[in-house]
């Protein structure tokens, strides 16, 4: 009898310190989140997971913050298997307020991976669910994303238009009740980036009021994304260059203190363009080295992440297995001993020869990858140095027709530079990502772009293909961007260019518009076109009714 109330209070007292342990962690985590200690809070959280062996309401709680981590750290990709375990466990309990938070935080990683389609998908399928939510957080979390999404791609249309205004002026009025100030000014820097063209002076009053709230309640995030909304308006609408530079230094500041890669990456881009744009071509050159730097990173993370997600599944799910059947593992292990026995006496008699063998392939090796990398850093260097040569000719030009030859050569020299930093960065150097590689190459085409008042909107699919065709796709466009640029536009027209690159089952869809008037109802035939074309061994069709649109379909190698 004394046995048994013994061990009943010693499963007591256990029970008791593993829901205290529970409790102090979940405690740590939210004072690392509040003080943007990201790290920390993945290191923790990650543990917490890994400590509750039977998934349940507060382990699947936990996959839903451990996911809104990994965004805030830029490993995103991985973000969606541990959404996808909590949403499985919440399916079964028929819990549809937690079921219509997790798509809303799936639409949010979405935006953040530019997948449109993926993230109206979820958008619209949380907002089936918005009657049955009970949370007042996670309803007005789920209208600022809706506004968003509305905001990004359908800014144009008068009634899209018509609804964030009217949802955005419902998160206003009852911002009392709403403990995340950041969905506030969030939701004020959306309804001003709906102006920041037809009324920009209207813009810049909302992005000032969403910049005070966000630095009052130290909402870092918010805050960055604001600060490059209030530099860009400050010098595309009203050319003040040092004002423009003072909030993206401002942002700047605030991504590196939270390691936020994307929005560092952002700042730095903005920084280099603004600085140029200046005349102060010194800091120019040094944003550009920094996001060059931040660049690399990023693709760093990016050949890394598919494989981090497979290996945090194999963990779990090998842990799980390893409780289930360790009789059948310990027989295994004897098996491996027992044959692990029997065949050391035979590589041992080999084994010098084999580790004699290696020292000299592995000092071949890094002789090949010193030699390798010299000549990378060499090709980087010339490349620049030429870009520079052309940059400063350029300058030196007065007329517009003189300029224009040179920025058609600078252009092709940059896409020529970003196509050789992505094979040398890349370790499997026969595949190139268009989605990074293209988007590099629109960063290059950005400066003209804002001088001659030119919107650019670039949706690149994540495709790989062989370096050779990534080659000639970038030269393409281009070409394309300069003849736009040189051929297309009428000075006082609102001018835009629009680029498509998708994949249709096993072919990639190519689409290049721009609204010119000069072009309309012309017959175009660029020379160069034709013979990238022919290189790429592809019929193209050109129509000019509505500007220049240019498109064509290719089956992937």
């Amino acid at each position: 009898m004394i046995l048994n109330r013994i061990l009943f209070l010693l499963i007591l007292f256990s029970t008791f310190q593993n829901c205290f342990s529970q409790v102090n962690q979940n405690a740590k985590i939210e004072s690392y989140l509040q003080n943007f200690q990201y790290d920390s809070a993945y290191i923790t959280t990650q543990k917490a997971i890994k400590d509750l062996k039977v998934v349940s309401e507060e382990k699947a709680d936990y996959y839903i913050k451990y996911s809104r981590i990994l965004k805030s750290i830029s490993k995103t990709d991985s973000c969606f298997y541990y959404l996808d375990k909590a949403e499985e466990f919440y399916k079964k309990k028929q819990n549809q307020s937690k079921l219509f938070y997790i798509l809303t935080v799936k639409a949010e990683i979405a935006r953040a991976l530019t997948k449109r389609n993926i993230e109206t998908n979820y958008i619209y399928e949380a907002e089936k669910l918005l009657p049955k939510n009970k949370s007042l957080e996670c309803k007005y979390y789920f209208l600022n994303r809706r506004i968003a999404l509305l905001a990004e791609y359908y800014n144009y249309i008068p009634d899209s238009v018509k609804k964030i205004k009217s949802i955005g002026n419902s998160i206003l009025e009852n911002q009392k009740e709403i403990e995340d100030k950041s969905l506030i000014a969030y939701t004020l820097n959306e309804i001003g980036y709906l102006d920041f063209h037809k009324n920009p002076k209207n813009a810049e009053q909302y992005f000032l009021k969403a910049y005070k709230i966000a630095e009052k309640y130290n909402s870092k995030m918010a805050l960055i994304d604001i600060s490059i909304n209030l530099g860009r308006y400050s010098q595309q609408k009203e050319s003040d260059y040092p004002k423009a530079i003072y909030y993206y230094q401002i942002g700047l500041k605030n991504a590196k203190s939270i390691n936020n890669l994307w929005q560092i990456q952002q700042c730095y881009n903005e920084l280099k363009n603004t600085t140029a744009l200046s005349q102060d071509y010194k800091s120019a050159m040094c944003y550009g080295d920094s996001l060059n730097g931040i660049n690399n990173v990023i693709n760093e993370y990016s050949s890394t992440k598919k494989y981090e997600l497979l290996e945090n599944k194999f963990i779990l799910e090998s842990k799980e297995k390893e409780i289930a059947s360790t009789k059948k593992n310990l027989f295994l292990l004897m098996t491996v001993l027992l044959l692990f026995v029997i065949g050391i006496s035979v590589l041992f008699i080999y084994s010098k020869k084999i580790r004699l063998k290696n020292s000299q392939l592995s000092k071949l090796f890094r002789e090949n990858q010193f030699l390798v990398s010299e000549t990378n850093h060499r090709v980087n260097n010339n490349l620049q140095l030429i870009a520079y040569l052309i940059s400063n000719v350029i300058r030196t030009k007065q007329h517009e027709n003189e300029k224009i030859e040179f920025v058609k050569l600078l252009s092709k020299v940059e896409a020529i530079a970003t196509i050789h930093r992505h094979l040398y960065v890349n370790k499997d150097s026969q595949e190139i990502n268009l989605h990074n590689y293209l988007s590099d190459l629109k960063l290059n085409f950005e400066n003209i772009s804002t001088e001659k008042n030119i919107a650019l909107e670039f949706q690149i699919d994540n495709i790989e293909t062989s370096s050779s065709t990534a080659t000639y796709l970038g030269l393409l466009l281009t070409e394309l961007f300069i003849n736009s640029v040189k051929h297309a536009f009428q000075e006082d027209q609102e001018k835009k260019i629009d680029f498509t690159l998708s994949k249709i089952n096993t072919d990639i869809s190519f689409t290049y518009k721009d609204n010119g008037k000069n072009s309309q109802n012309k017959k175009i035939k660029p020379k160069l076109v034709e013979q990238l074309c022919q290189q790429l061994e592809l019929e193209y069709n050109i129509n000019t009714t509505n500007g220049f649109h240019f498109y064509f379909t290719k089956k992937l190698a």
